[in-house]
């Protein structure tokens, strides 16, 4: 199978800003110090100039295909169709298979496109943050296989829950960075892998997210609709037209860009992006930047929803790290602002349950993220309740890390 080539179908303007006509918010662009200007500049210049160089493209996308494995199934789930009320009252739910990636998840694709297009520019070596260490684990094994150096910021938080993906990004051979700043978790690992990109001009910074300033957020989910671009072939060549709806859990909005970017302009298939409701949104403890109200507001150099507490900004509570975000990536909150996807939020607890009956029921051990948009999709498609429709859940990572988290929940139900 080939990779299907990029289009581009949402450009941000020369500032990188995807701006609403209706109410002017502006998303993203580039809020950071002079010092950092030169850096993203030859990464900006370096990524356009990669992506038309047809030599690096086939090169990254044979790699992709073959390293990655990219080409994942997408498979019809009779199980959850049965759940939501039966292919009669529903229609069908089918699950992209994004989980079965190399390192489990959806980040690989990205990680790996970014540290590639590092090498291509003489950058020796990359410095990233994670939350879940999913980020972290791709990266990892992306420099691995590139023969590049990589520091791994990760609040100190986070590093204590997801031993075995820590564990085997340092057996790729990454220097990990605990962050004891503020909340300790993904926010203040990114601001200190920003820093240090600020004062190692041989590094080069690759984020996890579809956030941070101009030219991150365009590059990240250029580089992850691929699997958007495969699903959408596949999907066609399944079923012989496009799904109805797509569902995918949103953190900082890769995972949600990957799977849902080629169908942003589509009238067929309705986008549905799910957020962490937390221990409930009226609790105030959750990660729902848009469901939860979240304000414009500047973030890691960019402009987007934030969720603040008065003027500050407000701790987001999860009990998936991968979506612990007190932000939005900038062209999913655009998206948003225009009617383009509707915002669903799951708490943790039917996260948890979810995890549970996708194993117990299904046979799959799923990443915590992805049993949020699971469970906020079969209820949504309960409320939709059109026959002869074809609803595609992104599977986004595999839930072998949360092993431990989920022996511990199932001993305190008995």
């Amino acid at each position: 199978m080939k990779i299907p080539p990029f289009k581009e179908i949402n450009p941000p303007t020369k500032d990188g800003f995807w701006i609403n006509k209706k109410t002017k918010e502006r998303f993203g662009g580039a809020y950071i110090s002079p010092l950092l200007v030169p850096n993203l500049k030859r990464v900006e210049e370096g990524f356009y100039k990669a992506i038309k160089d047809k030599k690096f493209m086939k090169e990254l996308n044979e790699e992709l295909l073959s390293f990655i494995g990219v080409n994942t199934p997408i498979h019809f789930s009779p199980e959850l169709t049965k759940l939501a009320g039966g292919e009669k009252k529903v229609g069908r739910i089918y699950l992209k298979r994004t989980d079965l990636h190399t390192n489990h998840s959806h980040k690989p694709v990205s990680a790996y496109s970014c540290c590639k297009l590092a090498k291509y520019l003489g950058f020796k070596k990359i410095l990233t943050e994670t939350g879940a260490f999913q980020n972290g684990r791709a990266v990892a094994s992306a420099c691995a296989a590139l023969g590049l150096d990589l520091d791994i910021y990760v609040g100190a938080n986070d590093a204590k829950k997801l031993a075995i993906n820590k564990d085997i990004s340092a057996l790729h051979g990454a220097n990990i960075i605990e962050v004891h700043d503020s909340t300790k978790s993904l926010l203040p690992a990114m601001a200190a892998a920003l820093r240090a990109f600020q004062s190692e001009p041989d590094s080069m910074y690759v984020v996890g997210s579809c956030a941070g300033p101009k030219p991150y957020p365009l590059m990240v989910r250029t580089f992850a609709s691929v699997i958007g671009r495969i699903t959408k072939k596949q999907f066609k060549d399944l079923i012989g037209k496009d799904p109805s709806t797509i569902f995918a859990v949103v953190g900082g909005g890769s995972n949600f860009s990957a799977i849902a970017y080629p169908y942003y302009n589509s009238k067929k298939t309705k986008l549905y992006g799910v957020e962490s409701a937390g221990l409930g949104i009226k609790t105030g403890k959750h990660g729902a930047t848009i469901v939860g109200g979240g304000k414009m507001g500047i973030l890691l150099g960019m402009q987007s929803k934030v969720l603040l507490d008065g003027e500050n900004i407000a701790k987001s509570f999860t009990a998936a790290s991968g979506l612990d975000f007190a932000s939005q990536g900038p062209e999913v909150a655009y998206m948003h602002s225009i009617g383009k996807i509707k915002f669903l939020a799951t708490k943790d607890i039917d996260a948890k349950k979810t995890f549970m009956m996708m194993a117990q029921k299904v046979g799959l051990i799923c990443a915590i993220e992805a049993c949020y948009v699971i469970h906020a999709a079969i209820k949504e498609i309960k409320k939709i309740g059109k026959s002869k429709q074809n609803h595609l859940i992104h599977l986004c990572g595999s839930g072998e890390p949360n092993v431990a988290q989920m022996m511990e929940f199932m001993k305190k139900r008995k």
